[in-house]
């Protein structure tokens, strides 16, 4: 892919402090992603705006922690969806913090994805398969993990995605201020097909803000 000429926005080194748990490997494919992320971004739109002087936190940090909630009800060898993955956020990311698990990233947007495939091979990755289609294309019932970060709200997400997953299959999404009134919308047939839950909550810095990853499991057909 050819850059755009120019970028700016945070070198990463604030992520030492604020990921202190990750491996110098780790901490280092954070900081490629970022430095990707903000190099391709005017070219691909990739992040808005005013996220730019604080991408480091509130995308590459969002993920890093969202993800120390999701690790743990994944076990490895699992294969992990990230739908609608757009700038790669959350699986590529995951996938590089994570090289025991698989990742598929699915979106509908070509470019993006070739930015997707671009970070992978200049991370190095192997754990990661691209599939450029819509998520509802997917074949029924052969999602056991899944992510998901600016998707939808939830009801259209497990309206739209109900047909993919297995029973027992589990969708983690990652939500902002405003989560708790998208499971209030939900209607009450939704709980007859799902299980929904908060996995945990956590906050980044330079924001109030806080944030939390949902999880729904499919229970029956």
């Amino acid at each position: 892919m050819t850059p755009t000429p120019t970028f700016s926005g945070p070198d990463g080194s604030r992520l030492d402090a604020w990921a202190p748990h990750l491996s110098p490997s780790q901490l280092q494919a954070s900081k490629t992603f970022l430095a990707e992320l903000l190099r391709f971004n005017k070219k691909l739109n990739l992040i808005s705006a005013p996220t730019v002087p604080k991408a480091d936190a509130a995308h590459i940090l969002d993920v890093i922690r969202a993800w120390q909630l999701i690790e743990k009800r994944v076990p490895a060898g699992a294969f992990v969806y990230d739908f609608g993955t757009g700038n790669g956020l959350p699986g590529l990311l995951s996938a590089a913090l994570a090289p025991d698990r698989q990742f598929r990233l699915v979106d509908r947007d070509q470019r993006k994805m070739e930015f997707c495939k671009h970070v992978g091979s200049v991370l190095g990755l192997k754990n990661v398969v691209y599939s450029c289609m819509d998520v509802s294309d997917l074949e029924p019932a052969t999602v056991r993990y899944a992510m998901s970060r600016g998707f939808a709200r939830v009801g259209q997400s497990l309206l739209l995605l109900r047909k993919q997953f297995a029973i027992g299959g589990e969708f983690f999404m990652m939500k902002g201020e405003g989560w708790s009134r998208e499971l209030g919308e939900l209607q009450p047939q939704v709980f007859s097909v799902w299980k929904a839950e908060m996995v945990g909550e956590y906050s980044l810095p330079e924001t109030p803000a806080s944030f939390v990853v949902l999880s729904a499991k499919k229970i029956i057909e």
